[in-house]
């Protein structure tokens, strides 16, 4: 695989008026050449609407989800397709998070105040989108997730 960037800086904004969108919660999802593909939700979108995902974090959760889930996940970063997708959370999306993060919570040692901030997220506001990234050798990759509010978008 191409060499995965060091630094992937994802932000959000509202489309209409350009303004950052502090307090959302994205899923990054990386291509597996073994087994099961990976899903991952970083940090929430802090107050400048960016969130920042490192290669060593990524390498971490990876190493966290093949020890717990050894028949399911093989893939290392290396070994991953020179792709990935991150997106904005539908609220459906959200509340099965809150469910797997309740019903792993043992297992993957997930605090409840984490659990209790992914249910205060503004997603339910705005509208979900995705954007698929190929790799070709970058160190640090800038990707923009542009989407509209809800109410707005019905009332069009």
């Amino acid at each position: 695989m191409t060499t995965f960037p060091d630094t992937i800086k994802v932000t959000i904004q509202d489309n209409d008026i350009r303004q950052p969108l502090p307090n959302i919660a994205i899923f990054i999802k990386l291509f597996a050449t073994r087994k099961n593909d990976y899903y991952f939700m970083p940090e929430f979108s802090d107050e400048n609407g960016n969130i920042i995902i490192t290669k060593e974090w990524l390498n971490k959760e990876i190493n966290k989800k093949v020890s717990l889930f050894i028949m399911d996940y093989a893939s290392s970063l290396d070994t991953c397709y020179p792709k990935f997708e991150v997106w904005i959370l539908s609220e459906g999306e959200v509340q099965r998070a809150i469910k797997a993060m309740n019903l792993y919570k043992s297992a993957l040692g997930t605090k409840q105040e984490d659990i209790d901030r992914l249910a205060k997220v503004d997603n339910h506001k705005f509208e979900p989108v995705s954007k698929l990234i190929e790799l070709h050798g970058e160190k640090v990759i800038n990707v923009e997730l542009k989407t509209k509010e809800i109410n707005k978008s019905l009332s069009n």
